[in-house]
């Protein structure tokens, strides 16, 4: 599939790892508009300066320092992306709080909170990103309208060190699968990109730029073709 040559991309949940690392490796496949959302402004502004050295050309990198669990606040940040940037073409929805939490000890404000984070959040994404991403695919054959979500191995092996993530993931796992269903004849490929397991770079497959590489790989996927879950682990 020949590359774009005016792409934009959403990072929700920038950082050093997967965020950075994915959008490093769309902007070196032609995508020049990359917008970076995470709640740490100081981190926000490595990651962009990171993906700039990165690039072999010029690009537009927008921060946005933001907490997704803030409905009015996450939403105005959407809002303020669609006037910087324009459509969007992919979506990469990468936000998570990994902590600790078991039986008898995990809270209801511990499970909620990670449902907001999970699946609150990217109701309230879907609402801004599908409609453009369905208009998209409708005026522009070329285009690869993608929204993908960060999943785990939680969903279906749950740790009980990690009650409250593991039933989030499960939920937003659902969810996304939900999308897929309602979307994706009208377009837009909806995937999972499941990380089975903690991420280090001395790993083979459990590495950050590899994990970014199989984002592309998913983008990069014709029609017809369309896979609904990568999952990435160690042999």
């Amino acid at each position: 599939m020949p590359p774009r040559s005016d792409n934009a991309i959403v990072i929700i949940g920038s950082g050093p790892g997967i965020g950075t690392n994915t959008a490093a490796v769309f902007a070196a496949n032609k995508f020049n508009k990359i917008a970076l959302v995470a709640r740490n402004p100081t981190q926000l502004d490595k990651d962009a300066e990171s993906i700039k050295s990165a690039a072999n050309s010029s690009i537009t990198v927008k921060t946005y320092s933001t907490d997704v669990i803030d409905p009015a606040q996450f939403t105005a940040t959407l809002k303020q992306i669609s006037q910087d940037l324009g459509t969007i073409e992919v979506v990469l929805y990468n936000a998570a709080i990994v902590s600790q939490s078991r039986h008898l000890e995990v809270t209801d404000d511990e499970l909620i909170h990670d449902f907001q984070i999970s699946t609150i959040a990217l109701n309230n994404l879907s609402r801004w990103a599908m409609p453009q991403l369905v208009a998209l695919a409708e005026r522009d054959a070329s285009a690869q309208p993608t929204l993908i979500v960060t999943s785990s191995h939680l969903p279906e092996a749950p740790e009980t060190d990690l009650v409250s993530l593991s039933v989030s993931k499960a939920a937003q796992k659902n969810f996304t699968r939900s999308l897929r269903m309602e979307f994706e004849p009208r377009g837009v490929h909806v995937a999972l990109l499941s990380v089975a397991g903690y991420v280090f770079d001395h790993k083979k497959f459990l590495n950050a730029r590899y994990i970014a590489r199989q984002a592309w790989e998913l983008y990069a996927q014709p029609r017809g073709s369309w896979t609904e879950d990568v999952r990435i682990e160690e042999p």
